[in-house]
């Protein structure tokens, strides 16, 4: 069920060989195991024992499958990676969606973008102008404290105000980031709320469509949206939407929530992102300030530190930058090949799940369905007409007009209807090579009463089975007089145990 390959346990055939009395007996494979963790355990333990080719498509799609889910879990990972290196260096990466698609194009989709302080732009640009400066400052070189002094404190009054300003923007922006999250998070609780509901009226509307003629409707003096109580004088319509009109209207509001929900977290994270980038900003200028404070202290003859500390910080922003740039860089490019592979993947299993069954199967699957009806039609099957028994493409069980047979049988007809599956299963797998041990042991196979010529039928055709090379061994309580007469003919052999005696008893010392 998770998507993992695992053994097919003996627990899963042994269905198909052995039918004991207690509950075997109550429908076709009533015994097959679903604690195992296998998806369609009966259908991949039918298509085991014919060795069908089926089996090996479906073991093929499910390693596809697979891998392609594990190509979504590294793109997120690579995503959220990407998400948290940029976010940290003040960086806006736009154009990587949540999982690959088979429209990805890097260089058409993905930008990344800095806060410049006039807005959001190109980070390229921001890393050239950054160079640009850098090339400028190192032009001019460095005066001396004395010589820099009235520049000094003219920028130190500057500096001072921005960061008084810039102080207000960031508590600003902290605001409405916090803001961007609540918004997401009610988003996010309301989309769970109109999933809940729209579930509850699909799970209505199933019920309605299988005959449940109960209401589910409200009283008159409940509100339909709420359930609250109504006080007097309020009137609810008597023309409400239907359970399908309610369906339709919930699918359109998912659809508007989600596309809102999906608004907010992009908002979120470009606020996230304004807000480190501003933290930044502040730290720089704090440390801009107090590196001018502590030059205007020093010796009038010592260097500017002040702008020899600028110009490092300016260098290390720029390296920073190149760096984050190119970490981001390679991880779309971890990307590119994962889209390559993902899409590579999706198209091979659209191919597998085109492909028609292969004439093998088809001539098995022919061979079980005319073995089953053959038997019916000796068994005395009166419930269906044995010719429009089929065998189903989706689950391999007997079907009628597309639907497995069940309910619709008597009980004594249901019991031929295991005779013969089980024994076609044999027989089918005598005549190709297949999986089938050639063995069948039923426990009280005469059930619900089944008729004698019934019964002597299934016998005459245990016997031609066992004359061919198979094993097949009946368990049965009938009266040895007419076992005997029934057998009389027949390949067999017949052990009789007296009543009151075990046929497995201790061993004596």
């Amino acid at each position: 069920m998770d998507g993992s390959e695992g053994t097919l346990y003996l627990e899963c055939l042994f269905p198909y060989f052995f039918v004991e009395q207690k509950h075997g007996w109550s429908g076709v494979q009533a015994r097959i195991p679903t604690y195992l963790g296998i998806q369609d355990v009966s259908k991949r333990s039918a298509e085991f024992i014919l060795a069908l080719d089926a089996m090996d498509m479906v073991l093929e799609s499910q390693r596809i499958e697979s891998s392609i889910s594990l190509i979504e879990v590294d793109w997120k990972n690579v995503e959220r990676n990407i998400t948290d290196i940029a976010t940290r260096a003040g960086i806006l990466v736009r154009g990587i969606p949540k999982k690959p698609n088979a429209t990805w194009q890097r260089d058409e989709l993905v930008a990344l973008e800095v806060d410049s302080g006039s807005g959001w732009g190109p980070l390229d640009d921001e890393i050239n102008r950054l160079a640009g400066d850098l090339e400028e400052q190192q032009t001019q070189g460095l005066t001396s404290v004395g010589e820099a002094a009235p520049e000094i404190e003219e920028s130190l009054s500057i500096n001072q105000d921005k960061a008084m300003q810039l102080s207000v923007v960031l508590s600003s922006a902290i605001e409405d980031w916090e803001q961007a999250k609540r918004q997401a998070q009610s988003l996010e609780l309301r989309i769970e709320a109109l999933e809940e509901d729209l579930r509850k009226h699909k799970d209505a509307a199933l019920l309605q469509r299988l005959g449940s003629s109960g209401g589910y409707g409200l009283p008159d003096d409940t509100c339909p949206t709420c359930g609250q109580s109504l006080p007097d004088g309020f009137e609810i319509t008597d023309y409400p939407l239907t359970i399908e009109d309610n369906i339709s209207h919930l699918e359109k509001e998912l659809t508007t929530f989600r596309s809102m929900q999906l608004d907010a977290s992009r908002a979120a994270d470009i606020s996230q992102v304004r807000v480190f980038r501003l933290r930044e900003k502040m730290e720089d200028l704090r440390t801009t300030i107090r590196s001018q404070k502590d030059t205007l202290t020093s010796p009038s003859a010592l260097p500017d530190a002040a702008k020899l500390a600028e110009r490092l910080r300016a260098e290390e922003r720029l390296h920073a930058l190149r760096g984050v740039r190119d970490s981001i860089e390679s991880s779309i490019d971890e990307l590119d090949s994962l889209a390559v592979t993902w899409q590579r993947n999706k198209e091979i299993l659209a191919a597998l799940r085109r492909r028609d069954v292969t004439a093998s199967d088809e001539v098995k699957i022919r061979s079980l369905k005319n073995s089953l009806t053959s038997q019916l039609e000796a068994y005395g099957f009166r419930s269906l007409e044995p010719r429009s028994i089929d065998i189903s493409a989706k689950t391999y069980r007997p079907s009628h007009e597309g639907f497995d047979l069940g309910f619709d049988l008597s009980a004594s007809d249901m019991i031929r209807v295991i005779w013969s599956y089980l024994f076609s299963f044999m027989e089918v797998s005598r005549e190709f090579q297949t999986n089938h041990p050639q063995l069948l042991i039923f426990d009280e196979p005469r059930q619900q009463e089944a008729a004698r010529f019934s019964f002597q039928q299934l016998l005459k055709r245990a016997a031609e089975n066992g004359a061919a090379g198979s094993q097949v061994i009946f368990a049965t309580s009938e009266e040895e007089v007419d076992l005997t007469s029934m057998l009389r003919g027949l390949p067999h052999q017949m052990n009789s145990v007296p009543r009151g005696e075990k046929l497995i008893k201790p061993r004596m010392a």
